[in-house]
């Protein structure tokens, strides 16, 4: 018996309902948990690093940039910017520090960092920056050593003193 169109045969049609509603929860799903993922995503700097070569006597420039911490120890800023030598004394004899805060200070450090690349074969100057202290005060520091004349600067990175696996 021919019942129209079909030609005796069974129309089988997918209802799509279904899996459109599926996928859209599931989209709401990942849009909903997407942002909460990246807030959580923390990247953290190097640990080991392979130990420049330099031969016997030589001299480089290194900078050290501690962070600013409340009691909470919670990071404010950079710190005072100290130089990694126990013979860099200002003329009163106490241990020469910069800041990063006025152009005064900016001024004064640019210009320790010019007298100091110009002495040195090594134009390079390396730096030992806290690893909890936000990246734009480095990269802050790393323009300064350019300005002042250094060929690049560096990022010095210390042995992860901590046993493996933990955290």
């Amino acid at each position: 018996m021919d019942t129209g169109n079909s030609g005796g045969r069974v129309k089988a049609d997918i209802n799509v309902t279904p899996l459109v509603d599926i996928v859209l929860v599931l989209l709401i799903i990942f849009i909903v948990i997407t942002p909460a993922v990246n807030d959580a995503v923390r990247l953290p700097v190097a640990k080991h690093s392979v130990k420049p070569e330099r031969e016997p006597g030589a001299r480089n420039l290194s900078l050290m940039l501690p962070a600013l911490r409340d009691p909470q120890g919670k990071v404010l800023g950079p710190g005072r910017i100290l130089v990694d030598d126990a013979e860099a004394k200002d003329p009163s004899g106490k241990t020469m520090t910069f800041g990063l805060a006025d152009e005064a200070s900016r001024k004064q450090l640019r210009a320790f960092i010019a007298a100091s690349v110009k002495a040195l074969d090594d134009k390079r100057v390396f730096v030992k920056a806290d690893a909890d202290l936000p990246f734009k005060y480095v990269h802050e520091l790393f323009q300064l050593c350019r300005e002042g004349g250094a060929s690049e600067a560096s990022i010095v990175t210390s042995e992860d003193k901590r046993p493996e696996g933990g955290e």
